[in-house]
């Protein structure tokens, strides 16, 4: 009987590779129960807030002319 092989899953093997993070670490999904009525509200404040973290940390990066001086 052939032998199956098992597909590695880990993603690429070089430091830095892949996506760049958005907000300068991991992210998690979160699920709870609002009320109807409040839905939209909550999530243009959550958009909101997660746009100024994403700004701040966009920010903070040092630009390529700072990282790389020839």
């Amino acid at each position: 009987m052939k032998e199956q092989t098992k597909k590695d899953n880990r993603g690429g093997k070089r430091v830095g590779a892949g996506h760049p993070f958005k907000y300068g670490e991991r992210t998690i999904n979160i699920t709870f129960r609002i009320p109807t009525s409040h839905k939209e509200l909550i999530k243009v404040m959550v958009k909101e807030y997660l746009d100024k973290v994403s700004n701040e940390y966009k920010s903070s990066k040092p630009t390529k002319s700072e990282h790389y001086g020839c």
